[in-house]
């Protein structure tokens, strides 16, 4: 398969995500497109409750309550390789 190809069905499988997306989905791939190109004309505020959230999260993996992965498992994981 040609990397022109490749793109296309990426773009095709990411336009899908986003039509069926829900609100966090959405809110987590625009901040990481703003991100990659640097625009920044808006600025996105977490709630509070997402920064507990982060907070908590964070708690949990610098203690090791929470399960970390490589990205070789990531992967593996997304693709449906391998499960959880």
């Amino acid at each position: 398969m040609s990397l022109v190809m490749e793109v296309t069905i990426i773009r095709q499988k990411l336009h899908q995500y986003v039509d069926k997306g829900d609100e966090k989905l959405l809110k987590l791939l625009y901040a990481i497109a703003k991100e990659y190109t640097g625009d920044d004309d808006f600025e996105y505020e977490f709630s509070e409750e997402e920064i507990k959230l982060f907070e908590e999260r964070r708690t949990k993996r610098l203690s090791g309550q929470s399960k970390t992965h490589t990205w070789q498992d990531a992967k593996a994981i997304i693709t449906g390789k391998k499960s959880l």
